[in-house]
């Protein structure tokens, strides 16, 4: 009885024992610890809009000059790549054949009205003769024929006279509009024909920029004015253009785009748009190669991630969000366009205040309790390269 006593003792003391060291195993293993995570605080905010694309410059009026009859260039009066005024005699054409037909165009119109005076008389005297019934009626209807004659006549001499003065006139080649004149196609003492190309002249002031954008780019822009999300911040309904030279140097005036074409070329794929500048010293020169950079309008209400956030799966583009569990869950979205910076604005799928992962994407995955640590956003301008 008494060694039962004693054995039951000392099992209930291997028994404490072994609690004491459970315990004692337990408070010393260490506590899980949590991967930490970089996470952006998206916000919306306002992004100015910047748009850049390859563009090319082309005169605001550009013309031939053309002579308008052949015959010998005895003058030029300009000087090639000088600026001439509308009007401005540029060359001079040997009028001398012209001043001659010209002289005798005059004196067939002199002879004509001559008959024609000549027809009216006999007309007025024949009709009082017929009145008189001394004149036959055919004697009168042959005197109202030769005085309509004449009349034809001398309308035809007219118009001869007023070929000829033109002709005569075409000898002295004028500017058709002002601007920048070309290189001569013709030396002087060359025998030039009618319609011969002369030189050329080109408006520098103002200047265009043509430039074109994709269709999606077109079809971005417009799905985001039908949603809301642009909006011009000055409510004008005029779009601003600025372009760069091939050395980055910006040109210093400020252009407006005028002209967007209704049609698609079929070729590229592109929509043709149209920008004006004002070139008051000529430096921006037809055929020059230029980037139209488009301003004036915002995105409103702009949530943007890092490009390093977003991730391509086989439901699409999505990210990773933090909950308010501190629980990683994935988040399908929709991207629109990207920032200067490289960020990209989030169409749809997040929401104002949505924790994003930044960091160690390849370590978590959606379910995973992990430990978010806030990054602050930075500013961001908007632009789309072609």
């Amino acid at each position: 009885m008494r060694i039962s006593k004693i054995s039951a003792c000392l099992a209930v003391l291997l028994a404490l024992s072994a609690c004491k060291e459970e315990q004692k195993t337990a408070s010393s293993a260490p506590a899980q610890t949590l991967l930490p995570v970089d996470v952006l605080e998206v916000q919306p905010r306002d992004v100015p809009l910047s748009f850049e694309f390859s563009a090319r410059a082309q005169g605001y009026k550009e013309t031939e000059v053309r002579a308008r009859v052949s015959g010998i260039l005895l003058k030029k009066n300009y000087i090639e790549g000088a600026e001439v005024k509308e009007g401005d005699v540029l060359f001079e054409i040997d009028p001398k054949e012209y001043k001659a037909k010209l002289n005798n165009a005059k004196a067939s119109l002199a002879q004509a009205k001559a008959q024609l005076k000549r027809a009216e008389t006999e007309w007025s005297r024949v009709e009082k003769l017929f009145k008189q019934r001394v004149v036959s009626e055919k004697s009168r209807d042959d005197a109202e024929a030769e005085l309509e004659s004449q009349r034809a006549a001398v309308m035809m001499a007219e118009s001869n006279l007023e070929t000829a003065q033109l002709n005569y006139d075409y000898t002295k080649v004028t500017a058709p509009i002002s601007g920048v004149t070309g290189m001569e196609a013709q030396s002087e003492g060359s025998l030039i024909s009618a319609t011969g190309l002369l030189t050329n002249i080109t408006q520098l002031d103002p200047i265009y920029v043509i430039f074109s954008a994709s269709e999606s780019e077109m079809l971005s822009l417009a799905n985001m004015v039908e949603n809301g999300f642009v909006r011009n911040p000055q409510n004008k309904n005029e779009v601003y253009a600025k372009v760069k030279f091939s050395n980055d140097t910006l040109y210093p005036e400020e252009g407006k785009i005028n002209f967007v074409n209704s049609g698609i070329d079929e070729g590229t794929g592109t929509i043709k748009l149209r920008a004006v500048f004002p070139n008051p010293k000529k430096r921006l020169k037809p055929g020059q190669f230029l980037r139209l950079i488009i301003e004036g309008l915002t995105r409103v209400n702009a949530l943007i991630v890092p490009q390093e956030a977003i991730m391509q799966g086989a439901n699409g583009t999505y990210l990773y969000v933090v909950n308010d569990n501190n629980m990683v869950e994935a988040v399908n979205i929709q991207t629109g366009l990207m920032t200067k910076e490289g960020g990209w604005i989030v169409d749809s799928g997040l929401e104002p205040g949505d924790r994003v992962v930044v960091t160690n994407l390849m370590k978590i995955r959606p379910g995973l309790t992990v430990e978010p640590r806030l990054r602050a956003a930075e500013p961001a301008t908007e632009t789309v390269e072609d």
